[in-house]
């Protein structure tokens, strides 16, 4: 008999133990169990939040619509890391009544690939949870369907029940705009940088500006082709703008305050705290 002969019996008795044993396996510990009660939900906990304690959380979430002071914060200051590493969580409601919203009707969770969820009032509760996400925030909530659990949140954007702003008579809130109205991005007019390099001795330039989103004034007045636009700020001045200076135009939040955001003017002519908008 030659030695591949001998051994094909010794390599299928120990194929055999290693099977029993996986098998066996599989009926005592829990991987049975675990596989039978696994639900997408925990799926999406496991794989779509992080529990890692030095990881640079530095995503900016931007808190906008109707409240006190829009902002922005940084992810790592709003998750407690370096006292809770496992199950870090931020509800929701608490987020928001930490930044004086306590009462509201809807509030929207963004995303930076352009995902949108949006929530009633009455169905965000106590399980209506912000965990850590590598890209921003992650929505998460028992109650809801998992599609719902929105990945890399980077805007919150409340609707509260107050309408300060009136457009052409109607009144209205940022809140309300930045969900129902067609978000545009402007960009600032811009200033050269100049500077003399250590390196070289030479002089060099780059144009430094800013750009913001908001609605599309033009979608929100009852009359477009307007030749006078009349602005109303919190202090009652009233500013007036011809058809030209108001191009492009649109209503944002700038620094946390309403702002008319005019791309044609410098911003030193644009309307902060803005109150009253009427097309004439």
């Amino acid at each position: 008999m030659n030695k591949p002969t001998v051994l094909i019996p010794v390599f299928t008795a120990l194929l055999g133990m290693l099977i029993g044993i996986a098998l066996a396996g599989w009926e005592v510990l829990p991987a049975r169990e675990m596989a039978a009660r696994a639900s997408c939900a925990d799926c999406h906990d496991l794989h779509g939040a992080i529990e890692w304690a030095e990881a640079p959380f530095q995503s900016q979430i931007w808190l906008l619509g109707d409240v006190p002071q829009p902002t922005y914060f940084l992810v790592n200051e709003l998750l407690p890391y370096r006292h809770q590493e496992r199950d870090t969580a931020l509800p929701l409601l608490d987020f928001l009544a930490d930044n004086g919203v306590t009462d509201f009707e809807q509030v929207a969770l963004e995303s930076l690939d352009g995902g949108l969820v949006v929530i009633d009032r009455r169905f965000v509760s106590e399980h209506s949870l912000l965990v850590p996400y590598l890209e921003g925030l992650r929505f998460k909530d028992e109650n809801q369907h998992e599609s719902t659990w929105l990945k890399g949140v980077r805007w919150i954007i409340v609707v509260g029940k107050d309408t300060p702003l009136t457009i052409d008579g109607q009144a209205t809130s940022m809140g309300r705009l930045l969900l129902g109205g067609r978000t545009t991005t402007v960009t600032e007019r811009g200033n050269v940088a100049m500077y003399k390099s250590e390196l070289d001795g030479q002089i060099y330039e780059g144009l430094y500006t800013h750009r913001y989103t908001g609605v599309l004034l033009t979608d929100l007045l009852s009359n477009p082709d307007f030749t006078v636009l009349v602005v109303t700020d919190a202090r009652g001045r009233v500013t007036e703008f011809d058809a030209e200076s108001a191009r492009g135009a649109i209503l944002a939040q700038v620094s946390g305050r309403t702002t008319l955001v005019l791309p044609e003017l410098a911003r030193g002519q644009w309307v902060t705290d803005v109150v009253s908008i009427e097309a004439r």
